[in-house]
């Protein structure tokens, strides 16, 4: 868990649109902004899930394992889109919310984490009397 919100800081700041280098004083206008900059993440990261599923990752992220966000992925696709012409998504849409190629720190921390992270969600409605 601890490895996902870190590697979301890091899309959201260094590695992303850079939102502390903004200097805007004024809430209002930071609302805009980050209203802004949660749409086009969310473009952003349904990008880098379409190139996932194209079977392009390697095209833009060449760790040996998936070292980037798909927030990563989808951001450099697009830069590279832009310059050389490369297709990218018209609809934005999730099929899933399990992630296929979920990122890792290590392998030994990968394995450590799937084989204990178990989550099942029940819904219970309660009818008043």
């Amino acid at each position: 868990m601890r490895f996902d919100i870190e590697e979301l800081f890091k899309d959201e700041q260094s590695s992303g649109w850079n939102l502390q280098n903004s200097e805007i004083r004024s809430v209002c206008d930071l609302s805009r902004l980050c209203f802004i900059l949660a749409l086009a993440t969310l473009y952003v990261t349904a990008q880098g899930v379409a190139v996932v599923e194209q079977g392009k990752r390697r095209w833009v992220d060449t760790h040996w394992f998936r070292g980037n966000s798909y927030f990563r992925i989808g951001l450099d696709w697009i830069r590279t889109a832009l310059l050389d012409g490369w297709q990218l998504i018209m609809h934005v849409f999730f099929l899933s919310n399990k992630d296929p190629h979920p990122a890792m720190a290590s392998r030994r921390q990968h394995e450590k984490r799937s084989s204990r992270l178990k989550f099942q969600v029940f819904t219970t409605y309660f009818e008043p009397d």
